[in-house]
């Protein structure tokens, strides 16, 4: 979870994120590894999340677009 503050909160379950969207109000976001995302046209695969860093896998553009 994007805590709004510039980190990245682990969240284990569904209770834990209820708790951690309490006490972060401004959070932006939850991501998932493994989570595909699309950012300005191009797609990207979750593929490490550490405290302050998102690591995104850059995915091949589908051959129909």
């Amino acid at each position: 979870m994007d805590t709004g503050a510039g980190r990245f909160k682990p969240v284990v379950s569904m209770e834990q994120w209820g708790e951690l969207q309490g006490m972060h109000p401004n959070h932006g976001g939850t991501f998932r590894v493994g989570e595909e995302l699309e950012i300005k046209g191009s797609r990207f695969r979750v593929k490490k999340i550490k405290p302050k860093e998102l690591v995104l896998k850059l995915l091949p553009k589908d051959p129909g677009n």
